[in-house]
């Protein structure tokens, strides 16, 4: 297993053209694997992304899935 970096909230929901809450809901009713960090925020690891768009028979751009520079903004994780 390669040591990636993990997606966030905000680079998930502009894959799939939605919001940061929709991918917030996606990640609490458990429908996209994440984790919390103790800051707060979300983190969704790119091979768990890829489960869930090739479950939801979503695009699958080889592109994005490359290391490549990405902004690192995502909605905090309150419970």
């Amino acid at each position: 297993m390669k040591n990636e970096r993990p997606l966030t909230t905000g680079e998930v929901a502009k894959y799939c053209h939605v919001s940061r809450v929709a991918v917030l809901g996606w990640i609490k009713a458990g429908r996209v694997d994440a984790y919390c960090l103790p800051g707060g925020h979300y983190r969704i690891p790119k091979e768990a992304f890829r489960a869930f768009l090739e479950k939801h028979e979503m695009p699958i751009y080889e592109e994005f899935f490359s290391e490549q520079n990405r902004a690192t903004r995502s909605i905090g994780c309150r419970k």
